[in-house]
């Protein structure tokens, strides 16, 4: 079967989340340290492409539980422009993406920071990484590592260790008891989201992917996801900043995918109502709060989390839909072509 190696990878996240819980508690004691010894006044959290766009949800996460200045950069800012991202004199951690560990990028970001001074701490699935040895701490994803091409649960699981890297900063141990819950729900949400995946969008010559706070890097994410593997076009935007110039694309043929927020439901449901007046079909996956747009498509995950916690719930979906648009295009999710595990420079 075409791409079988990517769609077992989808299915295997759960036991990628629960390995990587159990990596981060080992890490913990360690990490904890690290925050009492060095007391960062801000985070920062890079990566290059799919691990740029957990960063972009990673911080979002961050400034929201733990109270403490996050943002994402690609790793390339930092290795060209080091002076833009680093304010001299500041106590700034690093916190290093990468599932290879050997993203030639990357590492050099992380070398421009320690020669700086700032504190570095990598999360990888290859713990024996140039990434890895070079950090102050590194927390790794056991489980996470794929044979195939494309970031499946090693995104997930690498994403799910800077959400509980921003839950353990909080003095409120709600998020961490919800990212507990991950590995088990999803099972069920991968049960029904990956055949209902299966022939939507078939037909579709443009793809929409839209989300706001953490579901942002999610929809960044889930537009890569369809490039990599489908080839279609396909791009990202905060829901609302859609209707500032991008909207004009909109009609038959468009198919929007809304990552929905508890806090930008209402808004959000006005944004689906335009889209479908404007010809596109519209898929509105959310929680258990009653909807009020009127879509095409209505996923009710119905698992009573967090936007921060249920956004990682929102990936399995957005990776079977890429997936079965390329196998419907008699392509390879498994090769895509141009594409490597890791980029070295």
């Amino acid at each position: 079967m075409l791409g079988a190696r990517t769609y077992r990878e989808i299915v295997e996240q759960p036991a990628a989340w629960a390995a990587a819980i159990r990596s981060f508690d080992r890490a913990a004691p360690e990490l904890d340290r690290l925050f009492r010894d060095r007391s960062p006044e801000e985070v920062i959290l890079t990566g290059c492409g799919s691990s740029y766009y957990l960063s972009m949800t990673a911080a979002a996460a961050f400034q929201r539980v733990a109270g403490l200045r996050a943002r994402a950069v690609p790793a390339s800012e930092i290795l060209q422009f080091p002076e833009s991202v680093f304010v001299p004199g500041s106590h700034a951690l690093l916190v290093a993406s990468s599932r290879s560990g050997t993203t030639t990028e990357t590492v050099r970001a992380l070398e421009v920071a320690r020669r700086r001074g700032i504190t570095t701490l990598s999360l990888t699935c290859a713990s024996r990484s140039p990434l890895a040895r070079q950090a102050d701490l590194c927390i790794h994803s056991p489980k996470g590592r794929e044979s195939s091409v494309v970031m499946t649960k090693s995104f997930s699981s690498l994403l799910l260790l800077g959400l509980l890297l921003a839950a353990s900063r909080s003095t409120n141990p709600a998020l961490s008891g919800e990212l507990g819950r991950l590995a088990i729900l999803g099972k069920r949400v991968i049960k029904v989201t990956l055949p209902l995946a299966q022939s939507l969008g078939a037909g579709a010559s443009r793809f929409v992917f839209l989300g706001g706070g953490p579901a942002h890097g999610i929809a960044w994410e889930a537009m890569l996801k369809m490039t990599e593997m489908a080839q279609r076009p396909a791009v990202a935007y905060h829901p609302l900043e859609f209707r500032h110039g991008p909207i004009a694309a909109a009609g038959p043929g468009t198919v929007a995918v809304l990552f929905g927020s508890r806090a930008g439901a209402r808004l959000e449901a006005d944004l689906a109502k335009d889209l479908r007046r404007h010809g596109a079909m519209v898929i509105s996956l959310r929680d258990d709060w009653r909807s009020a747009a009127e879509v095409d498509v209505d996923v009710a995950l119905g698992v009573h989390l967090s936007d921060e916690a249920r956004c990682l719930l929102y990936l399995p979906f957005a990776q079977a839909l890429a997936f079965h648009r390329a196998v419907g295009l008699d392509l390879d999710p498994d090769c895509p072509r141009h594409l490597t595990h890791a980029v070295h420079l």
